[in-house]
């Protein structure tokens, strides 16, 4: 008799074993194969990696930054045996420096952070006022070690500048220099996709940028790869910089992405204050000292970028506005007085326009009612629908933080405007819109070590007299080379054109004397000989008082180091 299943047929798929599946195998092999292919085409890639870190080829520091300074893994320091030096990923954007790793037993170590204008434009950072800085201190107290590092960056506006002092308190600094401002709703347009991306974006950017192959690559397709030479001196070697290095200003995100928007300018003005307070607390906390330099503009000569009207003007009230300025504007040419009141018609109706400001500012200096003329230049600057000019609401942030954390302060605005004719500054003190003279950022340089002393930071050992102090300027000036302002020259004339400053070639040529002749000295600072002398040439036609201006002139370039300009003036306008 067969024995009998005692297991139930609904029970015995669970109680017997599946026999074995057969095609399992073959499909974990063909999984594993594949990632091992991947593995095998990615083991040159890892292997070159490995190979070029260990060989510290392909540095991401060591090629420009893709991200315009924007990629934290590139440092502004990096060492390099015994000195730190500027990292190649920072160029064209802040200028090589460099400074020992130890930092001397009777050394001095300052660090300068801004935009373009610590930087030193249009020229470079040896005429800045960091340089000058230096050579002020090391005169007066030859026994210490000064080292004034300049770490300007062009068109850094100050939320970029906080991460960068964060990284330079950990090189021992003594005091910290803060001037900045300019630069807040250029970069807010500029970088605006690059402020925009989404965190994981952002990563993934950083990962990638970090390998050393990218890196490498990245020097491959760079023109200029070589570090340039560095000078005997251990603090700032001269910059060999392409002299066209410019920032990322496109069609797409220049002069035609400023629009009138008044939400986006209050959040700016947020972040200017957020990011400057940050930078005092880490500077606070870490008990390092800090100065903050208010700078200032050209106001007389420089009209302003762009203009629009008050939003909601309607199409019969923007014609009547119009009419009353094109009225003014014929009539500005014989009878300032009535194109004055032509001008207060036009904006009666929409008095936001920034050239409107600019032009009334210009007819009231012109009838000698100068602190009336100074409101409305300040309005054309506050108002220009493209600010690359400190405006009010952020000056006012700066006198506001002063106030409640009372830390030290230069006023470079007040000092250059007390300087210029009826405290309204131009040419005579500022190459362009806002980029000091050579003598102004010497002036800076002066009421610096002047309040590092008055906040007992730095006690002269000497004081140096005014022949030392001209005979230093002009060596120092001397070692530049003629090429060195032809240079400056060519940076005004590119910002000039990104700006479509050939829209405002009739607000640019001067109308009276004095203009003239500010005209005529911003040529001569450039080296422009014969421009110089043309504009001047037109200024004592038009008033030979104007003669007084050019002594002036020429004592100031004396005082400036510049005796070679000052000769060549009083020598063609004797």
């Amino acid at each position: 008799m067969p024995k009998r299943n005692l297991i139930p047929d609904d029970e015995r798929s669970e109680a017997w074993p599946h026999p074995p599946d057969r095609s399992a195998g073959p499909q974990v092999r063909r999984v594993w194969f594949k990632i091992g292919a991947i593995g095998a085409g990615l083991l040159p890639l890892l292997l070159l990696e490995l190979g070029l870190r260990l060989g510290n080829f392909g540095r991401p520091s060591a090629s420009p930054d893709p991200s315009a300074g924007f990629n934290r893994n590139v440092p502004l320091f990096e060492q390099e045996g015994a000195v730190f030096r500027t990292a190649r990923g920072r160029a064209p954007f802040v200028a090589p420096q460099e400074f020992p790793v130890k930092k001397p037993a009777n050394g001095s170590r300052i660090f300068c952070f801004g935009g373009s204008t610590v930087y030193g434009h249009p020229y470079l950072g040896e005429t800045a006022f960091p340089r000058w800085l230096e050579l002020e201190l090391a005169a007066s107290d030859p026994a210490r070690s000064w080292q004034v590092i300049n770490a300007g960056g062009v068109s850094y506006a100050s939320y970029r500048i906080v991460p960068l002092v964060q990284e330079v308190l950990a090189y021992q600094p003594d005091l910290i220099i803060l001037a900045t401002g300019h630069n807040e709703f250029l970069e807010d347009r500029t970088y605006q996709t690059l402020k925009e991306r989404s965190a994981l974006w952002a990563w993934l950017q950083r990962k990638i940028s970090a390998l050393h192959t990218v890196g490498l690559a990245r020097q491959w397709l760079s023109p200029d790869t070589v570090r340039s030479p560095s000078r005997d001196r251990t603090t700032s070697p001269r910059p060999h910089l392409d002299p066209n290095a410019r920032t990322r200003l496109d069609t797409a995100s220049g002069y035609a992405s400023y629009r009138r928007d008044d939400e986006w300018h209050r959040r700016v003005v947020a972040q200017f204050d957020e990011s400057v307070r940050s930078i005092i607390a880490h500077c606070e906390a870490a008990k390092i000292p800090i100065i903050l330099v208010g700078l200032g503009t050209n106001l007389r000569d420089c009209p302003p970028f762009k203009s629009e009207h008050r939003l909601n003007l309607g199409p019969e009230p923007e014609a009547d506005w119009q009419a009353a300025f094109d009225l003014a504007t014929a009539t500005e040419k014989f009878d300032l007085s009535r194109a004055l009141q032509f001008y207060l018609e036009a904006a009666a109706i929409d008095g936001e326009h920034a050239l409107l400001n600019y032009r009334i500012g210009r007819v009231l200096d012109r009838l000698n009612r100068s602190a009336e003329a100074l409101t409305y230049f300040q309005r054309a600057k506050d108002q220009d629908i493209c600010p690359l000019r400190i405006v009010k609401p952020l000056q006012q942030v700066l006198a506001r933080v002063v106030a409640e954390t009372h830390v030290p302060w230069v006023d470079a605005e007040q000092l250059l405007a007390d300087r210029s004719p009826n405290h309204l500054p131009g040419y005579d003190w500022y190459v362009d819109h806002v980029h000091p003279t050579i003598a102004g950022h010497q002036i800076i340089a002066r009421a610096l070590a002047g309040q590092m002393q008055a906040r007992s930071f730095w006690v002269p050992a000497s004081v140096w007299g005014e022949d030392q102090r001209e005979h230093a300027y002009t060596r120092h000036l001397d070692e530049l080379g003629p090429g060195y302002f032809a240079d400056g020259n060519r940076r005004v004339g590119w910002l000039e054109n990104w700006a479509q400053r050939q829209r405002l070639a009739a607000e640019l040529k001067p109308n009276d004397a004095p203009g003239f002749a500010r005209l005529g000295f911003r040529h001569l600072d450039l080296g422009e000989d014969d421009a110089a002398w043309a504009a001047l040439s037109e200024a004592l036609h038009r008033d030979p008082a104007i003669r007084t201006l050019i002594t002036q002139r020429a004592q100031a370039l004396r005082s400036a180091g510049r005796s070679d300009r000052a000769a060549t003036l009083l020598q063609k306008f004797d």
